[in-house]
């Protein structure tokens, strides 16, 4: 072989272990090199930073969206990581005024992970920066069918009732908000803005 293949056949045998390496309990802790849990996936501890990093928006965009990008071409990666890196991804192009590629990202995850709330809610996003606030509307009302304990969806759900003239569904996501969250800042100025009418 030569030097150059020794070294893609290394480099792939190093990923495959770390990929299938044994999964830890959290009792046993994860020490560099091993895997850690993340969300309930079994990643190494190298991927969890990658992830960590991808979340991290006191990072420049263009180097998260970098780092998204070399998690979502992995594909020895489990699907939800993968998934999560692409709604990563999609908010910093959302961020960058980019709503197709940012749109595109969202619905790809979504085809990754169905059930992710977060997905969802960042397409109804995209929806709302389109004008298109019915369907925002529904992409919120899917996300809210799979985390009904975030008071950061039944606000920006109250927000699009408010925009679309449905004063009472609009108040009534404003107090779901504010029953899980007591100073959720949307809802409170929802509420406030509808009493102003």
């Amino acid at each position: 072989m030569r030097d150059w293949q020794i070294g893609i056949v290394t480099g792939m045998t190093a990923v495959v272990l770390l990929i299938s390496g044994p999964v830890l309990s959290s009792a046993q802790g994860a020490a560099p090199g091993t895997v850690a849990s993340k969300n309930s996936v079994a990643v190494p501890n190298e991927v969890a930073a990658l992830i960590d990093d991808c979340k991290d928006d006191e990072i420049k965009a263009v180097e998260r969206q970098h780092i998204c990008t070399e998690l979502v071409g992995n594909t020895l990666l489990p699907a939800a990581v993968r998934a999560e890196a692409l709604v990563y991804r999609g908010i910093v192009l959302l961020d960058d005024g980019h709503v197709n590629l940012a749109m595109a990202d969202f619905e790809a995850s979504i085809v990754l992970n169905p059930h992710d709330p977060t997905a969802h809610a960042y397409r109804g996003e995209v929806f709302k920066a389109r004008g298109q606030l019915k369907d925002a509307l529904a992409a919120y009302d899917t996300a809210i069918s799979f985390d009904g304990n975030s008071a950061d969806l039944f606000a920006n759900r109250g927000d699009l009732h408010r925009q679309l003239g449905a004063p009472a569904k609009a108040k009534a996501d404003f107090q779901a908000a504010l029953k899980i969250e007591r100073q959720h800042d949307i809802a409170i100025a929802g509420l406030q803005a509808l009493s102003k009418k």
